[in-house]
């Protein structure tokens, strides 16, 4: 809890909104409802990690469709009607920068991250200039 408010001082310091989830699922159901410019995905977390997360996102963007998260257990949240919208998965599907934060700095982690379909990673603790770089590189 401790990492999440550290990190989200720093973006608000950045001028940037940030929406927290708590698991890997609950990541994948945020994504199943809002358009996001960036995700900073954690790699350890309970429920489903950051790694399988992204696959499901991956799919998606590939695919047009959620079949990879529903048998992973993911189902969109019943009060969101919008995510099969047109609109939102014009929106959607564009390719989301994923950008690990990891607490393992060893090469292979990262190997992993992109072979897991992430885009970039961030050992932790996360800097405020780390997390500035990575902005920079991805948001515009």
């Amino acid at each position: 809890m401790v990492n999440v408010m550290v990190a989200r001082r720093m973006m608000r310091q950045l001028n940037q909104d940030m929406d927290v989830v708590n698991n890997g699922a609950e990541a994948v159901r945020a994504v199943q409802s809002c358009a996001y410019d960036l995700i900073l995905m954690d790699v350890c977390m309970p429920v489903m990690d950051g790694l399988e997360a992204t696959r499901l996102i991956r799919s998606y963007e590939k695919t047009g469709n959620w079949d990879e998260a529903r048998k992973a257990g993911v189902e969109p949240e019943p009060h969101d009607h919008n995510h099969d919208s047109p609109f939102h998965n014009q929106i959607s599907r564009k390719r989301i920068p994923i950008v690990a934060m990891t607490a393992n700095a060893m090469s292979e982690s990262g190997e992993e991250c992109f072979e897991n379909g992430m885009d970039s990673f961030i050992t932790k603790p996360v800097t405020l200039q780390n997390l500035k770089q990575c902005l920079e590189q991805y948001v515009e």
